[in-house]
């Protein structure tokens, strides 16, 4: 990369980390599982990998190794969802918005939303309203096109902003997140807004920063306004419970590593194991082949069974080393059997120790 790019290494080691062998592997179970995220447990991150291995693979990027690779760590992600609740409670601002709606109102499948905003935070709440069952959601914001857009994309209908006022009198849930500099849901708009609704019970939700609800409103009559604050404090309860389920996928991630080892070794073993056959048949059929030709002719059947006998031969010779190979596979003992079978150094063969002097 850094040759490909011209880059220097210093500059580019600022932004990067590297994992080699298992720990490269290890990682990516990790990330693909929500160990490795900002938010422990979040799945978004699971999507992002499955689009970058798809976006390889239509490349021509993948071999064998690294689409068993994927498929594992795809796998592993499975079970830690399935066998540990790591992604059960929600920690995200905005999940927690939506799971503070839940909390005032139990079912919120009935009730009526007004959101507030349309960027990023709102999109990700109204993906979870959707998962709830919502179907009456109101998307309002000062650009009229992109609340628009996003009623089209996940849920919701969209009204102009200037009708802000009027909508808060159709709802029973506010969520609020937009770039605004300053508050600008008052108090003057939510009390009138509070006489005309005959004080039936408003609850704002405010996940913006600065704040878009005045912090005067919460003053008001049958008016609860929640703040950030209020959802860190749900949110940091459960990410202790994501915590301690994190121990527990680990624990299924250390499982998955020693079966993905195993297939690998095994990747590294077979052509090894296939080149000792290869070069202990070379040498017998070298060996039988000079023994042929010493004896003459031969008949059909006393070749069959000296071509039967050298075989039963050589494969009682290797059978305990390949055995050996199967069963502990370490880089010491392919070395050691390396040696033996004098891989580095092809001996020759054609010259008969018998007519060595002559």
């Amino acid at each position: 990369m850094i040759s490909y790019f011209q880059v220097d290494e210093a500059w580019l080691k600022r932004f990067i980390y590297v994992f080699d062998e298992d720990d490269a592997y290890r990682h990516l179970f990790r990330v693909a599982s929500g160990l490795d995220s900002m938010v422990i447990g979040e799945p978004e991150i699971l999507g992002q990998l499955k689009d970058a291995y798809r976006i390889a693979g239509e490349a021509g990027s993948l071999n064998s190794s690294f689409e068993r690779a994927f498929s594992r760590a795809f796998q592993t992600a499975k079970r830690v969802r399935t066998e540990t609740r790591i992604g059960y409670n929600p920690v995200s601002i905005s999940s927690m918005a939506v799971e503070m709606g839940k909390k005032i109102f139990g079912d919120l499948a009935q009730k009526k939303i007004l959101v507030v905003g349309a960027g990023e935070m709102c999109e990700v709440a109204l993906k979870h309203f959707r998962k709830e069952g919502l179907t009456d959601v109101i998307i309002t914001n000062r650009t009229y096109q992109k609340a628009r857009q996003l009623a089209e994309e996940v849920i919701g209908t969209a009204y102009p902003f200037d009708e802000l006022p009027d909508l808060f009198l159709r709802t029973d849930l506010v969520l609020s997140s937009t770039g605004a500099d300053k508050p600008f849901i008052t108090r003057a708009i939510i009390a009138a807004a509070m006489k005309k609704r005959k004080n039936r019970p408003l609850f704002l939700i405010d996940i913006a920063v600065p704040r878009d609800v005045e912090p005067e409103v919460n003053d008001l009559e049958n008016v609860y306004v929640y703040d950030i604050d209020d959802l860190k404090g749900l949110s940091q309860a459960h990410l202790a419970n994501r915590l301690e389920e994190a121990d527990r996928a680990q624990a299924i991630i250390e499982e998955e590593m020693v079966k993905f080892a195993a297939w690998r070794r095994q990747q590294d073993i077979n052509p090894f194991v296939a080149r000792i056959i290869e070069n202990m048949e070379r040498i017998r059929g070298g060996e039988l082949k000079k023994t042929m030709q010493k004896l003459g002719q031969v008949d059909d059947q006393t070749a069959r069974q000296m071509e039967l006998l050298t075989k039963s031969i050589v494969n009682k010779i290797i059978h305990p080393h390949l055995s050996l190979i199967k069963t502990n596979g370490s880089p010491m003992v392919l070395e050691v059997i390396k040696s033996l079978f004098d891989f580095e150094e092809e001996r020759e063969t054609d010259v008969d120790p018998g007519d060595q002097g002559k």
